[in-house]
């Protein structure tokens, strides 16, 4: 029955193995379609969430970050000028005072009793000098009269009616009134000159009691006083610091570095580190003509150090500088540390993007570029050129137009060209 001799049997596997293949060959094809659909969906990429930046016109500046000391115009520190005691301080911190005006009061009472003594010995003196400067007015009347007389005998011994003896008697008195006059005026100028060194050292004693006197050398504030009543003080002894504040100054070390860079006149910032960053505008007044090492910025005032990527070591020799504030302002304080950003270029309204969008290659730091999303969606590397780079922004020169968008290139993952970016 199921022979292959049965002509019914062979005829129906015939007709039925033909369908049996043709849907095994569909079954395969469709299989392989759909293995390479799975393919294709788990070898996509996934769009990388990015952020879009528009172009815009701004500002770079590049500049020099420095830390300075505040101080006021003329500023400075007052002395003892010599040894003592302090008898009346006569202001406080803050307190504004006029050039003259008495600020200290010191007690010297050795020297008001030698100032004493000094003046009796003058008022001695003089009376010496005055009576010897009327010996000279006695000697000169003297003289004088002895000449009046001396004339007639000399005439009447040539006539022969007076006797000689007498002409010379006459003559000896005259040379021993002279003589006297010639001791009058040298017992005078010692006395002169003896009355002379009095005054002088009358001069110097009240100088010394002036000193018990200290007074404000300038209109300006106190600043600090550092003495109190009945304090001893030495030669030299710091009493008190005052200065003017008309006007603000910053002084700073600079790098040797930095100072090739640094012009008088340039535009500096000041503002005070911390959190309120209030800015003062200034400029630079001057610039030491040369560095000096650690020991001479001890005598020079005022203290810099780095703070940007332009850094200046503090055991390297620095340039002094001063920046002077155009508007004084009570909000610096003198003393105080305070952070000077020092102008050296500047570009306005020219194309500016953040530092963190252009990127470079890694083998050609020459070739600065941006990352852009094409038509497609897709990142696409964009060749651009820049101009002035500051510390946060770059100019760009070509390659971008105000309005284009850039990616800002995410930290993770990186971007390559080609993978598909959306905007999150």
């Amino acid at each position: 029955m199921f022979g292959k001799d049965n002509p019914k049997l062979e005829k129906f596997f015939h007709h039925n193995g033909r369908w049996l293949a043709g849907a095994a060959i569909l079954t395969v094809i469709g299989v392989g379609a759909w293995q390479s659909n799975l393919i294709l969906i788990l070898n996509r990429e996934e769009p990388v969430a990015v952020r879009l930046s528009e172009v815009k016109r701004g500002t770079v500046e590049s500049t020099i970050n420095e830390s300075g000391v505040v101080e006021l115009r003329d500023q400075r520190i007052l002395t003892s000028p010599t040894e003592g005691a302090v008898d009346r301080v006569l202001v406080q911190p803050g307190n504004r005072v006029q050039a003259g005006q008495t600020l200290i009061t010191l007690r010297y009472p050795e020297r008001e009793t030698a100032l004493a003594n000094q003046e009796v010995k003058i008022q001695q003196q003089r009376r010496i000098l005055q009576r010897h400067q009327q010996e000279i007015v006695e000697a000169k009347e003297q003289i004088a009269a002895d000449e009046i007389k001396l004339r007639p005998l000399v005439a009447g011994a040539r006539e022969g009616a007076i006797a000689r003896e007498q002409v010379y008697e006459q003559q000896d008195k005259l040379r021993e009134t002279r003589a006297t006059l010639r001791d009058a005026q040298a017992d005078a100028r010692t006395a002169a000159l003896e009355l002379e060194a009095f005054q002088l050292e009358r001069k110097r004693i009240q100088q010394e009691v002036r000193d018990s006197i200290v007074t404000a050398p300038i209109d300006g504030v106190v600043l600090g006083v550092n003495v109190k009543n009945g304090d001893g003080v030495e030669f030299r002894t710091n009493l008190l610091s005052i200065g003017d504040p008309r006007q603000v100054l910053v002084k700073l070390q600079l790098s040797t570095l930095n100072a090739t860079q640094v012009r008088p006149n340039q535009l500096a910032r000041v503002s005070v580190i911390g959190p309120d960053r209030q800015t003062f505008t200034g400029r630079i007044q001057s610039l030491y003509p040369q560095a000096v090492g650690e020991e001479e910025e001890e005598q020079s005032s005022g203290g810099g150090s780095k703070q940007s990527n332009q850094s200046s070591s503090s055991d390297q020799p620095a340039v002094p500088s001063i920046v002077l504030l155009d508007t004084p302002t009570r909000t610096l304080i003198p003393g105080s540390r305070v952070n000077v950003e020092i102008l050296l270029q500047q570009r306005q309204n020219v194309i500016v993007l953040p530092t963190e969008i252009v990127q470079r290659d890694d083998d050609d730091d020459s070739k600065p570029f941006v990352w852009v999303r094409d038509s497609q969606g897709n990142a696409q590397k964009r060749p651009v050129k820049l101009g002035l780079e500051g510390l946060t922004n770059v100019e760009v020169t070509s390659g971008l137009q105000i309005g284009d968008r850039v990616i800002q290139p995410p930290s993770e993952p990186s971007l390559e060209p080609g993978v598909p970016v959306i905007s999150d």
